[in-house]
């Protein structure tokens, strides 16, 4: 990296410090509530812009006493290549507290030379559990094993990304503990016969050892994704990247951070919160738009009662019609028997 390629990422930082925003040539590849990634140019490289802030009280504890995200990526990456494991480059990792508190975060890294993946799922999936093996045995614990974290490089060689909830350990053979938590998280979006392509490939290089690990894997698999559902669905209850969620003196109030049609509040009980929960089942599943605009919790000290925002030009028919599908979606389906591929 050139001196001027350095002034030009500390001209980053300090733009982002001053007021959050990258230059406009950066765009904008995935952005939420904390954290952003962007892409662009450094002279004759394709970087990528890791950048988090920390607008809640619990982001800010969260890295409280613990190393910034960027900083702590930084370190895993570094350890990862130390040990063999193809992954981005670091170019640059900066962060800042204000107070004693985390207020800004931002790591640089050069992009892999990444193609198309020609080969089966099957083959590729083995090489996906090799890798987190290899991982496991280096003493790097990467805890958001999904399929996107993985990229082929032009080499033919498999990559890994995104090491900001990794942990370190000590270098060693993995406890059965670590193993079981790496292959329930490896095999949670994974069903069929993908799964079993999995569950063989994890046998093969020894992260699952026996079928009684097999079977206690794929009830943690289970038990995982129910939880990850459900918090998923509970973020329409949240502060997020979706919803924002805002408290006053007569209640608490919940509404999409996208306009929705103008409408007018309706009243009501329980059934209220049923179909904004079930608005929120129905679009994770099916990819469905809201009807519903906000929701609205009064105190029980104020007498109870809900709200829901819905759109000014539904008759009661409508409403009652769509009060009813939505609530639907919000009662839990028969789940599915733990242990089962």
């Amino acid at each position: 990296m050139t001196a001027r390629d350095g002034a030009e990422l500390e001209a980053w930082w300090r733009g982002f410090v001053a007021d959050g925003r990258l230059p406009e040539a950066l765009q904008l590849v995935q952005g939420r509530l904390i954290r952003s990634v962007h892409k662009g140019s450094l002279g004759k490289s394709e970087v990528f812009v890791k950048t988090m802030s920390f607008p809640r009280a619990k982001d800010r504890l969260r890295y409280l006493l613990r190393a910034l995200p960027a900083a702590h990526e930084a370190a895993m990456l570094r350890s990862a290549a130390t040990a063999g494991v193809r992954c981005p480059e670091v170019l640059a990792a900066f962060g800042e507290r204000r107070l004693g508190l985390p207020r800004r975060s931002m790591l640089v890294l050069r992009a892999l030379p990444v193609v198309a993946e020609p080969a089966a799922p099957e083959r590729r999936v083995a090489d996906e559990v090799a890798l987190a093996m290899h991982l496991l045995r280096a003493g790097i614990e990467h805890r958001d094993l999904h399929s996107e974290n993985f990229v082929r490089t032009a080499g033919g060689e498999l990559a890994v990304l995104d090491l900001q909830s990794a942990r370190q350990r000590p270098p060693s053979e993995p406890s059965a503990p670590v193993r079981l938590a790496v292959a329930a998280r490896m095999l949670r979006e994974r069903d069929g016969e993908v799964s079993r392509s999995a569950v063989d490939a994890m046998r093969a290089c020894g992260m699952l050892a026996t079928e009684s690990e097999v079977s206690a894997a794929l009830a943690r698999r289970d038990a995982e994704a129910a939880r990850y559902r459900r918090s998923r669905v509970l973020r329409c209850l949240q502060t997020s990247t979706e919803f924002e969620r805002s408290v006053s003196w007569s209640g608490v109030r919940y509404a999409h951070r996208v306009r929705t049609p103008d409408g007018r509040w309706i009243r009501g009980g329980r059934e209220l919160r049923e179909a904004w929960l079930g608005q929120r089942v129905r679009q994770l599943e099916d990819g469905s738009p809201p009807r519903f605009g906000a929701f609205f919790r009064k105190w029980w000290w104020l007498g109870g009662g809900r709200a829901l925002y819905v759109p000014s030009t539904w008759s009661d028919e409508q409403i009652d019609a769509e009060l009813a599908a939505t609530s639907a979606f919000c009662r839990p389906s028969p789940p599915r028997r733990a242990g089962q591929l």
